[in-house]
């Protein structure tokens, strides 16, 4: 039975993984469970996966869990919440959203044999840094987000000389049917509906504005180790082909399946064999039809302005993720508009992209992310 750490448990992709663990209690066990502020979902999760180690943020919550389960060994909380990260076992599921998540993923590196990833700013983030640690402390890093799932489970065993490019689908999000010229006004409220995919409010917005594929395609190029430009990526409404890859001879494979996180979820945790869930089959019959097309990038700038900021370095990532980040929790808070997030992340690209020393460990990453963050939230506070 493998050990499982949940970082992130009351998120929409944690949640998932405890169905996942639950649904598979013969073949994982859960060992830490992080969550931050949703108390009351914790406790049920708790109640159901009874984890040996919990963290959370806030004391007040610590003394709860303590006092109500007094099987767990130790809770975690404020700092010390990342000490959780550390503890060892088989898998980390990294899963906290945003920046906050890297520094779970970081901790998780040498104390765990594998990170089933699902922060995506980690990678973008952290770039070299990160998978150059990994592969010093022996951890397998297996991706959960669905399409670099997808790319994962297409590319197999060839080798990356085989590999001509890699295409990343996007839904096309809450505004993939509208008017460019209405993009200006349109609210929160519209932004959070997409189509497909149940998600948070961050990366639902994300979506919305397609820099969530910028950001995909970033980390997929450190994942894999295909240059920016050998990534392409399609609109495909029915996110049924969560992604592809495109070999040197010509040909394409492709995974399919329903959308719902916790097929990707539970490949991480048990690659490379698979394991039988009850989850609801693809009928391809009933879907009857896949549509693709070419991504307005004229209207929704997000994926260019991610391949700037590949090709800038450290700085250039961080700044793009750091930005992108405070803006749409301005955008949700309706302090600046929806396509304001472009405009910051451009100005913010122009600046950065001068900026051509590497982060040589995780402490660079925190200052370089600090920097920028103080000057986009005091911009953004002066509005």
């Amino acid at each position: 039975m493998k050990s499982v750490s949940l970082i992130g448990s009351t998120g929409s992709v944690g949640r998932s993984a405890c169905d996942v663990i639950a649904g598979h209690d013969g073949s994982f066990r859960c060992k830490t469970l992080v969550f931050g502020r949703n108390v009351n979902t914790a406790l049920k999760q708790i109640e159901v996966l009874a984890p040996e180690y919990v963290g959370c943020i806030l004391p007040e919550h610590a003394e709860l869990i303590t006092r109500k389960f007094p099987f767990i060994k130790e809770v975690f909380s404020g700092e010390a919440i990342y000490e959780a990260a550390a503890v060892d076992c088989d898998t980390v599921v990294s899963a906290v959203s945003g920046s906050a998540g890297a520094r779970f993923s970081f901790a998780a590196l040498g104390n765990a044999s594998r990170i089933a990833l699902a922060n995506k700013e980690t990678v973008v983030m952290g770039g070299n840094c990160f998978m150059d640690l990994a592969r010093a402390g022996s951890t397998e890093i297996i991706p959960v987000d669905s399409e670099h799932c997808a790319i994962h489970q297409c590319l197999g065993s060839s080798s990356r000389e085989e590999v001509r490019s890699l295409i990343l689908t996007a839904s096309g999000g809450a505004f993939r049917d509208m008017a460019p010229s209405d993009l200006a006004s349109v609210t929160p409220d519209q932004a959070l509906v997409n189509p497909n995919w149940d998600m948070g409010a961050k990366i639902t917005v994300d979506s919305a504005s397609l820099v969530n594929k910028g950001l995909e395609l970033m980390e997929a190029s450190f994942l894999f180790g295909i240059p920016g430009d050998s990534i392409r990526t399609l609109m495909h409404r029915q996110s049924i082909i969560h992604s592809m890859v495109e070999f040197v001879d010509g040909s394409v494979t492709a995974q399919l399946s329903v959308p719902d996180m916790r097929l990707p979820i539970l490949y991480a945790l048990t690659y490379p064999r698979r394991e039988y869930a009850s989850l609801e089959r693809l009928d391809l019959a009933a879907v009857s039809r896949l549509d693709f097309g070419e991504i307005d990038h004229a209207s929704f700038p997000g994926i260019r302005l991610a391949r700037l900021a590949l090709q800038g370095g450290d700085a250039s990532r961080i700044a793009f993720n750091r930005v992108n980040e405070e803006c749409v929790y301005a955008f949700l808070e309706k302090r600046i508009g929806f396509t304001d997030i472009y405009a910051y992340l451009e100005k913010y690209l122009d600046k950065y992209s001068a900026m051509t020393e590497n982060a040589g460990c995780y402490d660079d990453i925190v200052k370089m992310d600090e920097m920028v963050y103080h000057e986009i939230k005091g911009e953004l506070i002066g509005l």
